[in-house]
């Protein structure tokens, strides 16, 4: 069977990210890039003209940004699109809301602090842009809020001190990678403020966006959000989120669990690794662990949810119809380990009812 290439779309107002991305783009046999853009004018225009499968587009150019172009072309024209962020604070509060807007996913630019290799970055394109043609996208209405709203609770536990070993007898340990933005601000304010159980959460993004995230999350959750840090307490009433780049494993100490942020080699591909954290989380609470495997294009989390199984606890999966992309969730489902697949709505419900 012969299959036409993906037909992309590169839009930046820079000359040379352009010529970077079309050069890494057309190494690959299964893409053709059928035009570029350096604004979001330019880029609405050869949304028409080219009809491609996928537009690379990035947050912030002349004329007109990426933000407004793809409020348009998700109400106008609805079609995967994989933005293009800086490492700046503006830049990834942009990049947050271009996930709430439709966007698939999005690749950060080349860093001189946070480097990577040329084919690193080429590899995470050609991946990007691969997951993305297959993803189905809906119908954006302008005006209209991209996801359902959740029920938020306001009060919140503010304990600061270290709680006894006994007094955080469960962890729900959730692993997300590809769409895990937009879930998690459906996932979390869904939580109770009295739910009985601490909550750690590996979230594949860079260092730097999962700052951001934690404090969106908590500003609209019942439970406190934050970013992990070596030395915060395991305990109910609030979510530990990952540090882009940094690897979460969760330890015993004598009056509390605690977590441990290191920059460990990368594991199942990945820094930080949802293996690396469930796997602690398997080791220390056994059967009380709940592992929760949701939508992302990877395999990373099947291994730590085979870990929370073994060691007795559950596993709850996310479903295909809720997923941005079903592949780890698919793959941890496959193997055999998974109690539960649930929609997206009701996975807090389920998790009560564990």
């Amino acid at each position: 069977m012969i299959t036409r290439p993906i037909k992309v779309l590169v839009v930046d107002d820079s000359l040379l990210s352009r010529k970077l991305l079309v050069g890494f783009l057309s190494e690959d046999p299964d893409i053709e890039v059928v035009a570029t853009a350096s604004n979001g004018k330019d880029a609405l225009e050869a949304v028409g003209k080219h009809n491609p499968d996928v537009v690379t587009m990035d947050v912030r150019m002349p004329e007109m940004d990426g933000i407004t172009a793809l409020k348009r072309i998700m109400s106008e024209a609805p079609r995967p699109v994989v933005m293009l962020s800086a490492f700046t604070e503006r830049d990834t509060e942009l990049t947050l809301q271009s996930l709430d807007l439709g966007a698939v996913d999005f690749i950060t630019k080349p860093h001189p602090v946070f480097s990577r290799t040329l084919s690193d970055i080429r590899d995470e394109i050609l991946l990007k842009v691969k997951t993305a043609s297959r993803n189905r996208v809906r119908r954006r209405v302008a005006g209209r809020a991209p996801l359902p709203a959740a029920p938020v609770f306001r009060k919140r536990s503010r304990t600061g001190s270290r709680i006894p070993l006994g007094k955080c007898r469960d962890v729900v340990a959730i692993g997300i990678s590809t769409g895990g933005p937009q879930c998690l601000q459906r996932l979390l304010p869904a939580v109770p403020a009295d739910f009985p159980a601490a909550i750690v959460i590996v979230q594949h993004m860079p260092a730097g966006f999962t700052r951001v995230l934690a404090e969106r999350l908590n500003g609209m959750s019942a439970i406190e959000v934050k970013e992990a840090e070596s030395g915060d307490v395991i305990r109910r009433g609030r979510a530990l989120l990952a540090r882009g780049d940094h690897h979460l494993v969760i330890q015993e100490e004598e009056l509390a669990y605690t977590t441990v942020v290191n920059r460990d080699p990368p594991v199942s591909r990945f820094r930080p690794s949802i293996d690396v954290m469930m796997e602690s989380a398997a080791r220390l609470f056994g059967e009380r662990a709940i592992g929760v495997i949701m939508t992302g294009m990877c395999d990373d989390g099947v291994r730590g949810v085979r870990a929370i199984r073994g060691a007795g606890g559950r596993v709850i999966a996310q479903d295909e119809a809720t997923s941005v992309v079903f592949g780890m969730n698919r793959l941890a489902i496959e193997s055999g380990c998974v109690d539960r697949v649930v929609p997206l709505q009701e996975i807090v419900p389920a998790l009560l009812e564990c």
